[in-house]
């Protein structure tokens, strides 16, 4: 399980069952991050921006009439919600994750957000193995 697996199932929660994101839920997750995860200051300030993406994803899903049907998958109700705009400040995470960890999972993790944030093909479709061999900044 990564930070990032953690806050899909925040997202989840908020889109799913909006009624639990509340304020004692939200401090016992992020300090269930601080204390599972080593995140930098800058790291933090992406977790902190989804924890915010999930408070306006619950209010959305909270006020939703009922009488509208409703996406079945979660991922839609993110998109539905908030779009790109819940999405983006995990992919800044994941690339930050990636810049310092430089790990395979997270490389694909970053991919498939980079595509659903920008409509692209992550790093022109580069592969981690070619991404590893190429200077980074």
């Amino acid at each position: 399980m990564t930070v990032l697996d953690d806050i899909d199932q925040l997202y989840e929660a908020a889109v799913t069952s909006p009624e639990s994101l509340n304020d004692q839920m939200i401090q016992d997750w992020t300090e269930g991050v601080a204390g599972n995860y080593d995140i930098d200051r800058l790291g933090a300030k992406y977790v902190r921006r989804c924890v915010t993406a999930a408070r306006r994803l619950s209010a959305f899903w909270a006020t939703w009439d009922p009488t509208l049907e409703r996406p079945t998958e979660w991922p839609s109700r993110v998109d539905l919600a908030l779009g790109v705009r819940a999405w983006r400040p995990q992919l800044d995470l994941a690339h930050h994750l990636l810049i310092e960890d430089r790990d395979p999972a997270t490389y694909e993790r970053a991919a498939h957000l980079f595509r659903v944030v920008h409509n692209q093909p992550f790093l022109d479709g580069m592969t981690f193995e070619v991404w590893l061999e190429t200077p980074h900044s």
